[in-house]
């Protein structure tokens, strides 16, 4: 009987865990946000919660079930119902940073500064060593203004070492092109102007610029400073400098990397690329706009910036398929039309590409499509009018450099040297640091006669960039 009572008891207990058990994971299910109305989002992203919430319901005690759920709401951009899951997953795994990290992430985005600076002030507590957060607390209390909390933050992420970034299996890596102790600087030099220390930025700042050539934000930031010190010449030569530089972009941070890998919304995922060079991480940007396209491939403006990468890697025959689809969905759009013209101008398919550019030209008076068309004419042999379009671009846009520069050449080839010689200088207003330009002047001077301004000009261009072969063996030519 002892032993009867004994095993009554175990299966009593074993029931009563069992029905616990049951018990919480009903609760948990029951906190889980609901599904949105579908219906008003894309298939791929319908698709894609159902299946997230599926697997979650079915295991709803699981953080790392619960924070896949998580992301993809964020990476989807249903911020409410992910700012609610991810506080789920906080509450099943209170030791897993992540989920405050993109919980701060989520509610920033709906505008709540003083929640990124909670969260990420929660994140470093736990984890001091993660760069990103430190420099996202000092954004967070720079907007706030607490500045000498903002320079704190960023001293810590400037000593931080950057993240791990090895990406998942078949996925390409997000390359740093300017790394995360470069923003954390530009941060302190915020920091400093803000409070009237001009001179503290400047000392900041030109190190920094030496460093980075590539970081435009720094050279503007810089021409500001310059400025304030009264070194006008200096202004205008570091601003110079950063508009021949990408537009600014935020830190490229893996977390956020791991919000695109997961999402399914061609608008975040059209977000992301347009943040990123098409430099070294060409192959990121085009993974990110092939994904858009996959998930929503009626989108016009995925398929217009896909093309447009895939023309600038020169693969124009893809770049054209694409052009022509955005043409269907956007049939009068000059720009889609003068893509499609200079696809084929690049292709050799000249008379086609001219009717393009000529269409697009008859919707919208624009430089850019005239100086197209002056490259097709050009390629075409009819000179003459490839000049008049060059000239009409430039009345359209006085500043076109490259407009300017190929008019200057076509008027070589009509013997108009002076002519050609007076549209070079004026490159070299608008942009001193164009060493073709230098190397095309001192080329025109050297016809002229001019050899002595010659030999300046080539010496200029070879200043700026070593690699002018054109001017190099003009000027061992002309210094025998």
């Amino acid at each position: 009987m002892r032993r009867w009572s004994i095993a009554i008891v175990v299966i009593v207990a074993l029931v009563m865990i069992g029905a616990g058990f049951q018990l919480r994971r009903q609760a948990a299910r029951a906190r889980l946000p609901q599904l949105p109305d579908l219906a008003a989002h894309s298939k791929a992203i319908g698709e894609h919660l159902r299946e997230r919430d599926a697997v979650a319901r079915a295991d709803p005690t699981s953080a790392t079930v619960v924070g896949a759920l998580c992301l993809a709401y964020h990476a989807d951009l249903i911020y409410d119902r992910a700012e609610r899951c991810y506080v789920q997953a906080e509450a099943l795994d209170p030791s897993d940073w992540q989920w405050t990290y993109y919980r701060a992430l989520a509610e920033s985005e709906r505008g709540s500064v003083d929640a990124l600076a909670a969260g990420m002030r929660k994140v470093v507590a736990v984890a001091p060593d993660y760069g990103p957060a430190w420099w996202r607390l000092g954004e967070a209390e720079f907007k706030e203004g607490r500045y000498g909390a903002a320079a704190e933050a960023w001293r810590r992420a400037q000593s931080s070492r950057e993240p791990d970034r090895s990406p998942p299996g078949g996925t390409p890596v997000h390359s740093v092109s300017v790394p995360l102790s470069s923003y954390a600087t530009l941060g302190l030099a915020r920091v400093a102007l803000v409070q009237g220390d001009v001179e503290g930025a400047r000392q900041i700042l030109e190190p920094l610029t030496a460093a980075v050539p590539a970081f435009g934000p720094a050279f503007r930031l810089l021409g500001e400073a310059y400025l304030r010190l009264g070194r006008e010449a200096d202004s205008m030569r570091v601003v110079a400098h950063a508009d021949r530089q990408a537009a600014y972009a935020s830190y490229s941070d893996p977390m956020v990397d791991q919000l695109a890998r997961e999402s399914r919304s061609s608008t975040f995922l059209l977000q992301q690329a347009a943040a990123v060079d098409s430099g070294d991480n060409a192959p990121w940007k085009e993974y990110l706009l092939v994904r858009a396209v996959e998930f929503d491939p009626s989108n016009p403006a995925v398929l217009y910036e896909l093309g447009t990468l895939r023309r600038s890697l020169g693969r124009n025959a893809e770049a054209l398929e694409l052009f022509l689809r955005y043409a269907q969905l956007v049939p009068d759009d000059y720009q889609g039309l003068g893509q499609i013209g200079s696809c084929l101008g690049d292709l050799g398919r000249y008379t086609e590409a001219e009717s393009y550019l000529r269409r697009a030209a008859e919707l919208a008076e624009d430089a850019i499509t005239h100086y197209d068309l002056g490259v097709v004419l050009t390629r075409m042999g009819r000179v003459t009018e490839a000049v008049g379009e060059y000239e009409r671009a430039l009345e359209r846009d006085p500043t076109h450099v490259r407009a300017r520069t190929n008019l200057a050449v076509n008027l070589v080839n009509m013997g108009q040297l002076e002519r050609a010689a007076r549209e070079l200088r004026r490159v070299l207003e608008i942009d001193p640091e164009n060493a073709g330009a230098h190397t095309n002047l001192g080329l025109v001077l050297a016809q002229q006669g001019q050899l002595a301004r010659a030999v300046h000009e080539f010496r200029e261009a070879l200043r700026i960039d070593p690699q002018q072969a054109q001017a190099r063996t003009a000027l061992d030519v002309l210094e025998r």
